[in-house]
């Protein structure tokens, strides 16, 4: 039994925008030959994802303000979604083969399992810290008349204990 399910303009954000887990949506038509051809796949690979994936699929005619806010001028157009932002998409009719490339590759990104949205998070934040770590010594190295003021002493006190934060996060990143 497919798992797929039919959304509408009414509960788009809710079922797609605010999902748990990342979500494809496929923008189709009961007159479209090729929207036909790729339905069963879907079916398949919704039971296959079950609970770590999300498959949906809302019909455009009956769903114009949907398909008009994602700029819907050909179907079939396959949409992934996650976090709350469209990360990808697949128009046309394709394989199976290109359409599960496409599933691990949003997996990949956006993991949908406990322990992989929390690497995936500290692996983001130890990144983002690391970068914003580097521009600040940069910094430091060129702001000599900064020295000795309590602001400075202050920022370069903390930066320190963000660094050894940073080394603390990926010894439990390099657990996971």
């Amino acid at each position: 039994m497919s798992k797929v399910i039919e959304i509408t303009d009414a509960n788009f954000e809710e079922e797609v925008l605010r999902s748990d887990l990342p979500t494809e949506v496929d923008f189709w038509a009961p007159w479209c030959g090729p929207c036909r051809m790729v339905g069963p796949i879907y079916d398949k690979l919704s039971e296959e994802y079950d609970g770590k994936f999300k498959f949906c699929k809302i019909n455009v005619d009956e769903n114009q303000v949907t398909a008009a806010k994602y700029q819907i001028m050909s179907i079939p157009m396959q949409m992934y979604f996650a976090d709350g932002q469209k990360v990808d998409e697949i128009l046309g009719a394709v394989p199976e083969r290109t359409i599960r490339a496409m599933i691990s590759t949003v997996l990949q990104k956006f993991p949908s399992d406990e322990k992989g949205k929390l690497k995936s998070l500290m692996s983001s934040w130890a990144k983002n810290n690391q970068q914003h770590s580097e521009k600040f010594y940069r910094w430091i190295e060129k702001a000599i008349e900064t020295r000795g003021t309590s602001v400075y002493e202050n920022a370069l006190e903390a930066a320190k204990e963000l660094d050894k934060a940073g080394e603390k996060l990926n010894k439990v990143l390099a657990e996971l």
